[in-house]
């Protein structure tokens, strides 16, 4: 009796062929994700490192031991006070981050609505060194979307006004200008199309 020799199974490479569709908001989540675990990880770990060496330092010191205590504490003193000062912007960075991306979400999920009316709905697609928030494909023709998630102001009104030319925002022009964004993904995003279809 033959013995059937099984097929070696390849367990390292994904059943997928293409990868999944991006969802809105997906680079800043990426964005949040290295703040937190590049930057503001280590030097917390840092700061724990001096502080639990410190502790050990002055247990030393409590049983009568000859370290001294004195150097390291200042360290960690300083390692904490870094460390404050870091978080606090990173705390700030993180919390605006959070609201572009939860804007790019709200954005994406009324957008979502227009896949009943024949529409194709894509999120967060990825350029050299930039994203288009979200493009839609359909009858009445093929667009881009970006998106700005500001603060309201503490007074006033949190108005919007394009005057043909220019976008303000309660009054001011925002530091990074929409329509310059916008236009220049409009530019990658045909460029993209006519390779790639062959349409113009």
């Amino acid at each position: 009796m033959k013995r059937l020799k099984r097929k070696p199974v390849e367990i390292d490479r994904s059943p997928l062929k293409d990868s999944p569709l991006r969802h809105a908001g997906q680079s800043l989540d990426k964005e949040i994700e290295n703040l937190i675990w590049d930057r503001a990880a280590p030097i917390l770990m840092g700061t724990m490192f001096l502080c639990a060496w410190a502790a050990m330092e002055w247990y030393q010191w409590y049983l009568d031991l000859p370290p001294q205590p004195v150097v390291i504490t200042a360290m960690a003193g300083a390692a904490m006070l870094y460390c404050l000062w870091r978080m606090g912007k990173m705390k700030r960075q993180i919390r605006q981050l959070r609201q572009a991306r939860d804007g790019e979400r709200a954005v994406g999920e009324f957008l979502e609505r227009l896949r009943e009316l024949g529409y194709q709905v894509f999120h967060d697609l990825i350029g050299e060194n930039f994203n288009v928030d979200h493009v839609i494909i359909g009858p009445a023709g093929v667009f881009t979307v970006e998106t700005k998630t500001l603060s309201k102001p503490a007074r006033g009104r949190a108005e919007v006004v394009y005057d043909g030319h220019d976008i303000t925002v309660g009054g001011f022009t925002p530091d990074r200008d929409p329509l310059v964004q916008a236009r220049a993904q409009i530019g990658w995003l045909r460029t993209l199309l006519q390779e790639s279809t062959g349409r113009s």
